[in-house]
C-alpha cells in the first residue's frame, strides 16, 4: 500500500484528502506544518508528499526542497489557494510532480497522485539502473545495450545513439552540455482542466495515454526530443544532440502534425463522451540560444534545455488560445514560404526582458 503524507495547516482540507485518497486504497498519515512533517519523516518511509505553499512558519516550498533533496524516493506534489503561473513553474522546475489548486477537485486531486506516483516508480527505478549500468565497467557492451534501452524510454533512437555515443568516448553522464541555437515547442490541452472534475477518470487517463503517444511518435519521427510531460502539457525540442537541417522547420512540421493529430483523437474520444469534444490544443514555439546537456548531481539528472528562449515558447504556448499555433518572428524567418503566418500582436510577457512580436501560423 503506497503511504502518503499530507502537509496542511487547515485541518478541513487535510481531512478531505485524505478521504479523498483513503477511498482509492492509499494509506495517509497528517501534519499540520513543516515541522510535524518532519517527524513523520522520521518515523516511516512515505512514497509521496502533498504540501501546502503557504503556511505559518517555514514555507511548504522550502521545505519540499529539503525534502526532495533528503528523500531523493519520495515525490512531491504542491496543494495550494495560490494560483500563481510562476509560482507553479518554480515547484516543477524544482522537482515537483503536480500542483494541485483550491478548492479541491476530486478527480484532479486522484490524477496528480496517480501521475506523481507512477513517475516517480520510473525514477527510481531508471535511477537504480543507471547506477547499476555505471558499475559494470568490465562488461562494456553489455553496458551500452542495456543504457541504450534506458534512453530510449525518452529520446529518439537516433538521440538515443548520440548519447550512448558520448558516453562510449567516456564522458561523464552528467558533464554532457554545450551552447547553441535551438527551436523549443510547448503543447497543452485546453479545457482539460474543467472536464477532469466531470468526468470519467479511466477514460481521461485513456485519452492522455493516447496523447502522449501520438506527441512521442510525432516528435521522433521529426528528429526532436521530448524534454518533459507534467500534467496535459508536453515539452520537445529540436537541433541536438542530433542536428537536424532545419530545427524551426522540424519544430513547426511537428506542431502542424500535433494539431491534426489531436483533431483525430478529439474526434475518437468524443464518441464516447461530448465534453472531448470541447477539448484543444494550444502550442508555442521559439528558436533562439539555449543550453542542453545533463542537467542535475552524478546519481540524478535529466538531459534538458535551459534558457530565455525556451521561457519565451512556453509563454507563447499559454498565450495561444485552443487550436492555435503561436510563434515568433525569428522562428518565421527560419522557414520562409512553409506555413502562412499572421501577426497578432506585440506584447510582454512577465519574466522576458523584451516586447515580443507574435505570429499565428497555419498550413499553406
Amino acid at each position: 500500500m503506497k503511504r502518503i503524507l499530507i502537509v496542511d495547516d487547515e485541518a478541513p482540507i487535510r481531512h478531505l484528502l485524505k478521504q479523498i485518497l483513503e477511498a482509492k486504497g492509499y494509506s495517509c498519515t497528517l501534519a499540520a506544518d513543516a515541522a510535524e512533517a518532519r517527524a513523520c519523516l522520521k518515523q516511516q518511509t512515505f512514497q509521496l508528499v502533498l504540501c501546502d505553499i503557504l503556511m505559518p512558519g517555514e514555507l511548504g516550498l522550502d521545505f519540499v526542497r529539503e525534502l526532495l533533496a533528503e528523500h531523493p524516493n519520495t515525490a512531491a506534489v504542491m496543494v495550494t489557494a495560490v494560483d500563481d503561473p510562476m509560482v507553479a513553474e518554480s515547484a516543477v522546475q524544482m522537482g515537483v510532480y503536480g500542483y494541485i489548486t483550491k478548492p479541491i477537485e476530486r478527480n484532479e486531486v486522484i490524477i496528480n497522485v496517480a501521475n506523481a506516483l507512477r513517475r516517480q516508480e520510473l525514477e527510481i527505478a531508471n535511477r537504480a539502473y543507471r547506477e547499476e549500468l555505471e558499475s559494470m565497467v568490465a562488461d562494456r557492451t553489455n553496458f551500452v545495450i542495456r543504457l541504450k534501452r534506458m534512453f530510449e524510454q525518452l529520446h529518439s533512437p537516433q538521440v538515443a545513439e548520440e548519447l550512448i555515443k558520448k558516453i562510449d568516448e567516456c564522458e561523464q553522464p552528467n558533464r554532457i552540455r554545450k551552447k547553441l541555437e535551438m527551436t523549443i515547442l510547448f503543447a497543452d490541452i485546453r479545457g482539460f482542466s474543467s472536464m477532469v472534475s466531470a468526468h470519467d477518470l479511466e477514460e481521461i487517463i485513456d485519452f492522455l495515454d493516447a496523447f502522449y503517444g501520438s506527441v512521442s511518435k510525432t516528435v521522433f519521427s521529426n528528429g526532436g526530443s521530448i524534454d518533459k510531460f507534467i500534467g496535459d502539457e508536453v515539452m520537445a525540442f529540436f537541433g541536438a544532440p542530433v542536428a537536424v537541417r532545419n530545427p524551426s522547420e522540424s519544430a513547426v512540421k511537428t506542431a502542424l502534425e500535433l494539431a491534426e493529430s489531436f483533431q483525430e483523437l478529439r474526434d475518437q474520444f468524443s464518441g464516447d463522451s461530448h465534453h472531448f469534444g470541447k477539448l484543444g490544443i494550444g502550442i508555442g514555439i521559439n528558436t533562439g540560444q539555449v543550453f542542453i546537456g545533463n542537467v542535475g548531481s552524478e546519481k540524478r539528472y535529466s538531459y534538458t534545455v535551459i534558457g530565455n528562449a525556451v521561457n519565451l515558447a512556453r509563454r507563447l504556448c499559454a498565450h495561444a488560445g485552443a487550436d492555435q499555433i503561436f510563434t515568433t518572428e525569428k522562428t518565421i524567418s527560419e522557414i520562409p514560404g512553409m506555413v502562412s503566418s499572421v501577426f497578432v500582436e506585440n506584447t510582454s510577457f512577465k519574466g522576458i526582458p523584451k516586447t515580443v512580436d507574435i505570429y499565428k501560423i497555419a498550413p499553406i
